[in-house]
């Protein structure tokens, strides 16, 4: 019983992320539409994720490797979309200014 309480916490987990991280792949092209994504929120987020993961791991509780696992994906994708395309703004920015 107690483990699927911790399997719905990490559903619920997943559930808060995997909708930016599908809006950040979805805009990816569109650095405007992504601005409002704080790289510092969401390297924090990789951060802290790659411990929950670890500890998880450490402590041999599959839910918490699993919600561990799906946010660090889903952080490390957003923090690479949004670091793609600002690099993609400022080059075009620098070629044509």
């Amino acid at each position: 019983m107690i483990e699927t309480v911790g399997y719905l916490a990490a559903l619920g987990a997943a559930s808060m992320w995997l909708p930016q991280a599908a809006r950040a792949l979805r805009h990816r092209h569109d650095p405007a539409s992504l601005a409002a994504l704080s790289l510092v929120t969401y390297g924090v987020a990789v951060a802290f994720n790659a411990l929950l993961l670890g500890y998880g791991a450490l402590q041999q509780a599959r839910p918490v490797m699993l919600a561990g696992a799906v946010n660090l994906t889903c952080a490390a994708v957003i923090v690479a979309v949004v670091l793609g395309a600002r690099s993609r703004a400022h080059r075009a920015e620098a070629a044509t200014g």
